[in-house]
């Protein structure tokens, strides 16, 4: 399977959610995107969100000056699974098809973050 079907792949397994685009504030210090989503990121929306960003910036180089996110269709698995999951509810109220629980959100990472690891 090719990287961008393998990561659609795991997109597809998260629940969607009537984001507001409020959350902004929850957007850094550091956002955990594998190295396979930071390529696709910068060679499709032009976004470099480096593993060291955090030390230049307080919130995430994606967002724009009106604090909305530049890549939400390319966004990494981390900040899809913000209001999705049991334990990272919307502060702002918006609700997902349904919450996944704390064990399938880590699967998830962890699925993301092996597809970094085949050969």
């Amino acid at each position: 399977m090719d990287p961008a079907t393998a990561r659609q792949h795991v997109y597809d397994q998260i629940p969607a959610i009537n984001c507001q685009g409020l959350c902004h504030e929850s957007c850094g210090p550091v956002i955990p995107a594998t190295t396979g989503e930071r390529t696709h990121i910068a060679a499709t929306r032009g976004v470099d969100i480096r593993p060291d960003w955090n030390h230049l910036a307080d919130y995430c180089p994606a967002l724009t000056m009106l604090g909305r996110c530049s890549v939400y269709e390319d966004r990494p698995t981390i900040c899809r699974l913000w209001g999705v999951v049991e334990s990272m509810p919307c502060p702002w109220g918006c609700q997902p098809e349904h919450y996944l629980t704390d064990e399938q959100g880590h699967a998830l990472l962890a699925q993301m973050n092996n597809l970094d690891r085949r050969p």
